[in-house]
């Protein structure tokens, strides 16, 4: 008659060994759950939504977005300032931007070196075909020296393209779609450039 109360507690202990075990299983929902939450979190971003792909306007050689005007450094460069007051949309025609060109930088631009190499003596004439301006350069304004002519075809050139491509709303006509013809009055042959090809 004794011999079985020996096996009844023997058997305690592997009741009691089992207990551990279910109390070590009890945090695994509380895991779970947290991870759940941690993925839903990282799926929808905080609120953040997704966008698409942004265009980064322009490449790189001094365009940017908004009307720019182009005047020449010391160093005899082209250089383009920003004009943000005035709404391209209110210089469709290029002669308000050769009139804004004869005009010069602004005292502060002057006052970093930029200049303008468009005369005040001359009466520049210009005619619209699409994306096709021909400028009428009037003579003297043409001096025949590489580098100033250069940078005054450049003047025209990019900031009559620039105002141009920005006064499309449509949003459509990049700098480089808009080709000027400088055509001098009563002396040279005329030439067609794009921007770019004065910020290399």
């Amino acid at each position: 008659m004794r011999s079985p109360r020996p096996e009844t507690r023997s058997a305690q202990p592997e009741t009691r060994s089992a207990q551990p075990e279910t109390r070590s299983a009890r945090p695994e929902p509380l895991r779970a759950a947290l991870a759940g939450l941690t993925l839903v979190l990282l799926l929808t971003g905080c609120g953040v939504r997704p966008t698409g792909v942004l265009d980064g306007g322009e490449s790189a050689g001094g365009l940017t977005k908004g009307l720019r005007l182009y005047f020449v450094s010391q160093a005899g460069r082209l250089e383009g300032v920003s004009r943000p007051d005035l709404p391209a949309y209110k210089v469709t025609d290029p002669k308000g931007v050769i009139k804004l060109l004869l005009g010069g930088p602004d005292d502060a631009e002057r006052d970093s070196g930029l200049t303008t190499l468009l005369g005040r003596n001359g009466s520049y004439d210009a005619t619209v075909d699409g994306d096709d301006v021909t400028v009428h350069v009037p003579p003297g304004e043409l001096i025949g020296s590489p580098v100033q002519d250069r940078n005054l075809t450049g003047q025209l050139v990019c900031s009559i393209a620039r105002a141009r491509a920005v006064a499309d709303r449509s949003g459509t006509t990049r700098t480089d779609d808009v080709r000027v013809s400088i055509r001098p009055k009563g002396e040279g042959s005329p030439g067609t450039y794009v921007c770019s090809d004065f910020l290399k």
